[in-house]
């Protein structure tokens, strides 16, 4: 996701900087302001550096670590313990440094006066608009402890989601590791020495043949420039899908990637309509919801169709006549938000999709693997026929010339 820089003003007029995360401008500057700062300077970039820094070696602050916090802090919370007293109690016992350090942050803040959501919001890195927003709406209601309890559900689900992407990733991966390592060993090791026999005699090669020579020549001679060169494009490409240009291609690229790219749509609809359900219940409006989960989704292009939706809502549209106009969300979704519209059970209706596409997330990884075999095969198919031929084809000629002579 892009980074912003940012210089701005708080409630006191003390000058602020610092960096976010956000799927693009607009998105930023809101974000500013629910943390109560009045933007001055506000520009897409690289996060600044002020010194030289060994926040790298930190722990990272994961999941795993946010879903206990959330259903301990519930459990406390509904017993009758005090906000503060129950944050302070589990920044005591957390083993992750980096979280307990921004736990004691958020309870000096509430101390100060800062209500729980405004303290969470200084630390958009690690809990999200969704958490902010879905803390803000509970603290409104008083309902604080159903709503940390749904977030660590809603927490759980996203763990699940990112498990089953790696999941699909993980068979493809190790298949082409595992060809591009047994090219690399044929060339270093095997190919060498039938090119030395091929080159001591007088002999036209064919095309495969020299293609594999000229391969294995310029893998020998320039391998470090080869390595250079991957690593100078691997760098490019990670520095271009920084940008927001790039990630939006990169997430447009996903969705229509075969095989994979049905998977990662599923995906997505499965976040948004539990998303959408829970907000829901939560006491947020549509429009607030919409934001949230143009958020939540972490895909550019479904974004920004869930902010045209937010748009057509504020013009006074269903967000079924709006959804209807979109290439992205599948005939399903669309049917069951038109029934749960006109039924008044959106939210179930929701739930029914979301547990849909969560089972039709797991049957297409399970059988991932059936499906891009053929691909795989038919590639790896490809590199030993043209290896069979550059190799053979001149042995055959060298066996024929042996015999005549």
């Amino acid at each position: 996701m892009p980074i912003f820089n940012y210089r701005a003003r708080d409630g006191a007029g003390l000058a602020v900087a610092g960096t976010l995360e956000a799927t693009g401008l607009d998105i930023a500057r809101m974000r500013l302001g629910e943390m109560g700062y009045i933007p001055v300077f506000l520009k897409e970039g690289k996060a600044g550096k002020s010194g030289f820094s060994l926040n790298f070696l930190k722990p990272k602050v994961k999941d795993k670590d946010i879903i206990v916090f959330n259903r301990q802090l519930a459990t406390l919370f509904s017993a009758g313990i005090p906000l503060l007293s129950g944050i302070q109690g589990l920044a005591e016992q957390m083993q992750n440094k980096t979280f307990k350090e921004i736990l004691l942050k958020v309870s000096a803040d509430i101390q100060t006066g800062s209500s729980f959501s405004d303290a969470l919001a200084k630390h958009p890195k690690v809990f999200s608009e969704l958490y902010i927003n879905m803390v803000r709406a509970g603290e409104a209601s008083g309902t604080l402890d159903d709503i940390l309890g749904r977030l660590a559900s809603l927490a759980e689900h996203a763990a699940e989601i990112k498990a089953k992407i790696k999941a699909a990733t993980r068979y493809p991966k190790i298949v082409i590791s595992a060809m591009l390592i047994a090219i690399l060993i044929l060339m270093k090791f095997v190919v060498p020495n039938f090119m030395a026999i091929f080159e001591q005699v007088d002999l036209e090669l064919p095309l495969a043949t020299r293609m594999l020579i000229e391969a294995n020549r310029l893998f020998t001679n320039y391998w470090y420039a080869l390595f250079v060169g991957v690593g100078a494009l691997f760098f490019a490409f990670k520095t271009y899908t920084k940008t927001y240009r790039g990630h939006r291609q990169l997430d447009l690229l996903k969705l229509k990637v075969p095989v994979f790219g049905p998977i990662f749509l599923k995906i997505a609809m499965s976040v948004f309509t539990r998303t959408m359900s829970t907000l829901n219940r939560s006491g947020l409006s549509i429009v607030e919801n919409l934001k949230i989960c143009a958020e939540v989704v972490e895909n550019i292009p479904i974004s920004e169709v869930i902010n045209d939706i937010e748009q057509g809502v504020k013009r006074g549209e269903s967000v079924t006549a709006t959804i209807k106009k979109s290439n992205f969300f599948t005939p399903m979704v669309v049917q069951m938000m038109s029934a749960g519209e006109e039924s008044g059970e959106l939210d179930s209706m929701l739930v029914k999709v979301s547990e849909y596409y969560d089972m039709e997330v797991d049957y297409s990884i399970k059988n991932i693997a059936s499906l891009i075999e053929p691909i795989l095969l038919a590639f790896l198919g490809a590199v030993v026929l043209f290896l069979m031929l550059a190799i053979f084809l001149p042995m055959w000629d060298l066996t024929k010339l042996a015999e005549r002579g």
